[in-house]
């Protein structure tokens, strides 16, 4: 693990001691959650070789042709801003044969890596919703969702930029989430290896209000899909952020409006991940995550009653 991913994940721990936030979510061991999340398909806890005995969400083992969901049963407040915090890993058991990703499937030649990837998702649809498997990273199929996917295997007819990407996708309120970048608000390459089998740390941030200097960021990405969503839009755009490991330097930016892109049940959504497998497969392991809303961008300091 590198510095930097040990120095966030330090940061988590701190962070997932603190429940004074109305609203807050914090999951530290997922043998303890009992009723408060809904899985689905292939998820479920899972032991970890971990010096601490704890249980990890794994949203697919390595399995072929799996899908998984998990989300918490209790909607989440994502109307006025978010920070969700969660450390994972993904990779493949040793055991596991990956098939050649090779043109000519010769060994000299072959790139292995495991599929397919996941995804932190927002959605109003259902507590226990589950898109499809292989390239649709669990979330393909969900109506009304936003996916911020991880993905670890190039799906040329999905127009992957690249293996080992994230990015940003939804198709608002009116159509299901694709997982082809034709649907895509934004994406980057610029990231570690996301199955490695290390540990990773990522915050996610949502800010509801425009803030000029996101623009001029190197990690804003717009894509051209934003204007389809767009269509008869009336409102303002805000910013989601995706750090990855470095907690001072966001990976990717992307203008959204969830207020306006979703359709809310008076603010709220249901918050959790999606994974799947194809030929190629790998454990897609989420270790711990924090939820904290936000007020017009900034965090809500009301106590819990």
């Amino acid at each position: 693990m590198g510095a930097l991913a040990r120095v966030a994940l330090v940061a988590l721990a701190c962070v997932a001691r603190t429940r004074g936030v109305a609203g807050d979510l914090a999951v530290r061991d997922f043998a303890a959650v009992g009723d408060a999340w809904r899985f689905q398909g292939a998820a479920s806890n899972a032991s970890t070789s971990d010096a601490v005995a704890t249980e990890v969400l794994r949203i697919t083992p390595a399995r072929a042709n799996a899908a998984g969901s998990a989300f918490a049963a209790t909607k989440q407040l994502v109307v006025g801003g978010f920070v969700a915090d969660f450390a994972f890993t993904v990779a493949s058991p040793p055991d596991v044969e990956i098939p050649c990703e090779g043109v000519d499937h010769q060994p000299a030649t072959c790139s292995r890596r495991g599929g397919d990837g996941f995804a932190f998702v927002v959605q109003n649809s259902d507590e226990r919703a589950l898109g499809g498997g292989g390239g649709e990273l669990g979330y393909g199929g969900i109506p009304n969702a936003v996916a911020v996917e991880f993905d670890t295997y190039h799906d040329a007819h999905s127009m992957d930029p690249y293996h080992n990407h994230v990015a940003v996708m939804t198709r608002g309120a009116k159509a299901p989430a694709l997982a082809s970048h034709t649907a895509s608000l934004g994406s980057t390459v610029d990231v570690p290896n996301l199955s490695d089998g290390e540990r990773h740390f990522v915050r996610v941030t949502y800010n509801p209000n425009f803030v000029v200097e996101d623009v001029a960021h190197k990690s804003f990405k717009s894509g051209s899909y934003l204007l389809d969503v767009m269509r008869d839009y009336e409102h303002g755009l805000g910013s989601l952020k995706v750090f990855v490991d470095d907690v001072s330097t966001p990976a990717l930016t992307v203008p959204i409006n969830l207020d306006a892109f979703l359709d809310l049940d008076n603010g709220r959504a249901w918050v959790g991940f999606t994974a799947s497998t194809g030929r190629s497969m790998q454990n897609h392991d989420v270790w711990s995550l924090t939820f904290r809303e936000r007020l017009d961008g900034g965090l809500d300091p009301a106590p819990t009653t």
